[in-house]
């Protein structure tokens, strides 16, 4: 896939390590036995024409992400999820499991019929490495498939540069990966780089997204591993969508807050917000500032993120991104909210509590309508949202919009 100087991206519109083309039914190369594909252009209902090995693998896509939003299925019970014939979910479902990335379990016998088998994911089916880089150090941790983390690493820096960045993933690949056997090795999928915002560079918005890219790049060449680059905000939703609470959930609004406000739709369980303000996020919708001028929501997050958190700013806060979800909602019908960020629990549930009532006063039925939750806090490192990134381009469903993969 190639992508223009400047052009943002969003969560399954990532910048692979090797430039593929979405329209290519390019194989994974790594899990034999299956047709998985890195980037898929077509959805289970595909039209007629569509070619058959990508129709295959957006199949092989659908089902792994119902067996990981259920926790284990019955071929029966995947095509009535699924909307796929017995004969398809059965093939579908055998060819994962000789594959490795399914596991068949113990017979079920019912009154009637045949046994029922559940398959769950198998956790050694693929690993896949997440580097986050903080402000003042950077984690990596090895995730299975089932997104348990399997080993750990951090470092401490003042200040994160590309140069580093580019040594501590060479490090964390060369000394992560050989721990395991051959076979283990091969299921090594990618590498999934998240960044917080401000960590490189006092300006929030001009992290250097293609300096990064193309060094991770050449990382990635040299490794023969796929890279991915993207923000804090973006991988954390990755990581909600996917393992947290929200893994059955298909449509929501989702809040970032760190030194900046982020983030946006997941419609249909696809992110649809970019990484930074060159594409479509919350950060630039205006609302009302202290003195009652309209300005970008991002700008109201400093205060509460130096850790002040008085009770006047996450007011302003929490009623500035009331109007921002209440504006996305009159346009996107939607009912649930859910507010994350690296700040503490304590400022974020009180920035919850303040936001549900700033949407009561707005008096709106869709804001009104609204359920605000917190994000889940059962991720077990804060690296687990960068190693989504090269899960969801490689296991997860994608569909083309306009032409472009999402």
């Amino acid at each position: 896939m190639t992508r223009k100087r400047g052009q943002s991206i969003s969560q399954y519109d990532l910048i692979k390590s090797r430039g593929d083309d979405c329209g290519d039914a390019s194989m994974t190369g790594h899990i034999p036995g299956t047709t998985v594909l890195r980037t898929s252009t077509v959805v289970q209902q595909a039209g007629p024409g569509s070619n058959h090995v990508a129709l295959r693998a957006a199949n092989e896509r659908l089902v792994l992400s119902l067996i990981r939003a259920h926790g284990q299925l019955s071929r029966a019970q995947i095509a009535e999820l699924s909307g796929l014939t017995a004969q398809t979910a059965s093939v579908i479902s055998h060819s994962l499991v000789d594959a490795g990335l399914l596991l068949a379990g113990k017979p079920v016998r019912g009154k009637v019929g045949q046994p029922s088998v559940p398959l769950s994911l198998n956790p050694d089916g693929a690993m896949f490495l997440g580097v986050h880089v903080g402000r003042g150090d950077m984690r990596a941790a090895l995730v299975d498939f089932t997104g348990h983390v399997i080993s750990e690493r951090s470092g401490a820096i003042a200040e994160p540069d590309v140069d580093r960045i580019v040594r501590f993933v060479r490090d964390a690949v060369t000394k992560m990966r050989p721990a395991h056997d051959p076979d283990q090795r091969a299921r090594f999928q990618g590498v999934g780089l998240s960044i917080a915002n401000g960590s490189l560079g006092r300006d929030r918005a001009r992290t250097p997204w293609l300096q990064v890219e193309e060094a991770l790049d050449g990382v990635g060449q040299t490794l023969d591993v796929a890279t991915y680059v993207s923000s804090e905000a973006l991988a954390a939703c990755s990581a909600e969508l996917i393992y947290g609470l929200s893994s059955g959930a298909q449509n929501f609004l989702y809040v970032f807050i760190d030194e900046s406000v982020s983030g946006g739709l997941v419609q249909d369980g696809r992110i649809r917000f970019a990484r930074d303000d060159m594409g479509p996020n919350l950060c630039k919708i205006l609302v009302p500032g202290a003195d009652g001028a309209m300005t970008p929501l991002w700008s109201l997050a400093p205060l509460v993120a130096s850790g002040s958190a008085e009770p006047e700013a996450i007011e302003q806060l929490a009623r500035g991104i009331a109007y921002a979800v209440s504006a996305a909602v009159a346009v996107v019908p939607c009912r649930t909210v859910i507010v994350d960020g690296s700040i503490p629990i304590d400022v974020l549930q009180r920035i919850c509590v303040t936001l549900r009532a700033s949407l009561a006063q707005l008096g709106t039925v869709e804001a009104m309508d609204l359920s605000v939750r917190e994000g889940s806090r059962d991720r077990k490192a804060v690296a687990l949202g960068a190693a989504c990134l090269p899960l969801a381009d490689r296991f997860y469903p994608s569909e083309t919009i306009g032409g472009r993969s999402l």
